[in-house]
């Protein structure tokens, strides 16, 4: 049987990240592409993009951490990056 992309929209809640702790879940869109999925924060401007579902969580878990480590440099940001650093820094912990 072939199997076509549906039109739905998925919700989950992500609790980890490749190398850091997540204090408390994201919340997560997946949702079907021309050529796969989707997944994206409701909460900061993040995307992450996979053939399949798992994919695109963990490219978006990837795209979380490396923008977590990126904003944690220093405090040279507009307001907009200055807050999601504080959102970032409230829900990730270093192991």
């Amino acid at each position: 049987m072939e199997q076509t992309l549906t039109k739905e929209v998925g919700f989950v809640k992500i609790d980890c990240l490749p190398h850091k702790k997540l204090l408390s879940q994201i919340d997560v869109v997946i949702e079907p592409d021309s050529n796969g999925f989707i997944a994206r924060t409701l909460d900061i401007p993040l995307y992450g993009y996979g053939e399949d579902p798992i994919e695109a969580i963990d490219s978006l878990k990837y795209e979380i951490e490396t923008l977590y480590n990126d904003l944690m440099e220093d405090d040279n940001f507009t307001d907009d990056w200055l807050r999601i650093k504080e959102y970032l820094n409230d829900k990730i912990k270093e192991v």
